[in-house]
């Protein structure tokens, strides 16, 4: 009898280790980090445009439950006739206004003008602030953004509040370089 225990007992001990190796594979392969073309073909647009140069990218990927949230920040050179394929390519609409606070993180758009700031309306921004970089943890931008730099860029957004997901491709004609932003959060 002890010895039927002791066989289901080194099963369970052989299943427990494979669940744990295959586990540890899923996530290193899930956490793996594509390059930045990769990257700009996945989430902005297959085939990359001509003109576009310099591609980099920061991510960042967590596993909160089954499914993680994920922020890719892309920025990269690209001609203005070569961004309407993109906006295209996707629902896209374009919005007025959009604010990055480099003290706090926080991103913020808005299709109608904010109000005069004088006034004593509050600001009635279409949607949440999202954090893209965040002072508490310790994260800082990388020294290539400088979003919070950029006056009256063009913006547009894809929205999905299915999975809340939002989409932001950012537009500085002057300096013929733009932002994607893709952020992902779990259900």
């Amino acid at each position: 009898m002890a010895h039927k225990y002791k066989h289901y007992l080194l099963v369970l001990l052989a299943s427990l280790l494979l669940v744990f190796l295959l586990l540890t594979i899923a996530i290193v392969i899930l956490m793996r980090s594509p390059s930045p073309s990769q990257a700009f073909r996945k989430f902005v647009c297959d085939p990359i445009p001509k003109s576009v140069k310099e591609i980099k990218m920061d991510r960042r990927v967590e596993l909160l439950g089954l499914v993680g949230a994920h922020r890719y920040v892309l920025h990269f050179r690209i001609d203005k006739e070569d961004l309407w394929p993109i906006v295209n390519s996707k629902q896209f609409k374009e919005v007025q206004y959009i604010e990055y606070d480099d003290e706090s993180g926080l991103l913020r758009w808005a299709e109608e003008p904010p109000p005069n700031p004088y006034s004593e309306e509050p600001l009635s921004w279409k949607t949440v602030s999202l954090s893209l970089y965040s002072l508490r943890s310790g994260e800082t931008d990388p020294a290539w953004f400088s979003l919070e730099q950029w006056d009256s860029p063009k913006v547009y957004v894809l929205e999905d509040r299915n999975v809340y997901r939002a989409r932001f491709l950012v537009y500085n004609e002057q300096l013929g370089e733009a932002y994607f932003i893709d952020y992902r959060m779990p259900d």
